[in-house]
């Protein structure tokens, strides 16, 4: 047994010792055409430096905003090979620029040098990224949004309608105190603020006082008509109109009361409210005592003083309203027959 063993183990180092490539041809004996170089065979190191780099793994995180779809792969190489490499050009850049409308997002530009993406135009993927657009602020008057293109005033009123003074309002108790809505319907012998309506909407004007200037305006709600209806009256301090019903409305002047009240039919005339009203008036505008005629103030005083004679029948003038106006105010209103 001994000598077997002895024996396998002989056979076994000198199996060893044999050459393992034997069967393996050798360079030499292939056979290679004469007129074959090198470069057919191994590839040159130049070669081997333009081979393009590997394309980067779809797993792989891109970097940049644009473009950058896979890293510097090479970041020892000389900015004068990178110009030797780039065949599009120092110059070759991508400009993807978004524009906001009415100035409400600000234009931005992003530009980016294909030469830091790759060695050829193929190598870049351009994505344009296109801004979002931010939601306008409001705030007040439309301030702080779409960079002050927005901003816009309001008027207070309505467009056309005169403004409200409202400090300027009738007294309490004062006979214009009362405020209504416009359209409101009022018997006759009651007189009501309307405030805040365009003067187109209060219907033509068919007297004024005084005649010439700027004053007071009678608007007519349904001209031509002889029956009651709504006429309005501009030109007062607080901005509203003053609106009653009527038949027929006359203005009378200051010149004409005096002739009446002071003259021979006078002594026997009732005294009402308008006319101790008109007194007050007189004597602070004219600087002149009770019972006597203004004299030569008189045209101041019609500036802004006037009768109002409201009729509540077209054909009959046996009973009246008085309404006395001075300084933009309904002084005093009374009835008179």
């Amino acid at each position: 047994m001994r000598k077997v063993i002895i024996g396998m183990t002989l056979v076994l180092l000198a199996s060893g010792c044999g050459d393992p490539l034997r069967d393996v041809p050798r360079l030499a004996d292939v056979p290679v055409e004469a007129e074959a170089g090198q470069a057919d065979v191994l590839a040159t190191s130049a070669d081997t430096e333009t081979l393009p780099a590997a394309p980067a793994s779809d797993t792989a995180p891109k970097r940049g905003l644009l473009g950058f779809l896979k890293g510097k792969a090479d970041a020892a190489r000389t900015p004068a090979a990178d110009a030797a490499q780039a065949p599009v050009g120092d110059a070759a850049q991508a400009t993807a620029a978004v524009a906001a409308e009415d100035g409400a997002v600000t234009d931005e530009a992003v530009t980016v040098d294909l030469a830091d993406v790759g060695s050829s135009p193929d190598d870049a993927e351009v994505v344009v990224v296109e801004a979002e657009e931010q939601p306008r602020r409001r705030g007040l008057f439309g301030l702080g949004g779409g960079g002050g293109n927005d901003v816009q005033l309001a008027a207070a009123t309505t467009s056309g309608a005169p403004r409200v003074n409202r400090r300027a309002a009738p007294r309490p108790g004062a006979p214009d105190a009362r405020e209504i809505a416009f359209g409101t319907t009022l018997p006759y012998g009651q007189i009501a603020r309307v405030c805040g309506v365009p003067g187109a909407k209060l219907g033509p004007v068919t007297q004024t006082w005084p005649e010439r200037g700027r004053g007071y305006e009678l608007h007519d709600s349904a001209p031509g008509s002889t029956g009651a209806h709504t006429f309005y009256m501009t030109g007062f301090k607080d901005g509203c109109a003053r609106q009653f019903t009527a038949a027929l409305v006359i203005f009378g002047s200051p010149e004409s009361w005096e002739q009446i009240h002071y003259g021979p039919a006078g002594e026997s005339l009732p005294v009402l409210a308008t006319d101790k009203a008109y007194e007050g008036v007189k004597s602070k505008v004219c600087r002149v005592g009770k019972g006597k005629p203004c004299g030569s103030r008189m045209r101041a005083l019609e500036k802004d003083t006037v009768f109002v004679s409201v009729y509540e029948r077209f054909e009959d003038n046996t009973r009246w309203k008085n309404i006395l106006l001075h300084d933009g105010e309904v002084v005093a209103m009374d009835m008179k027959n």
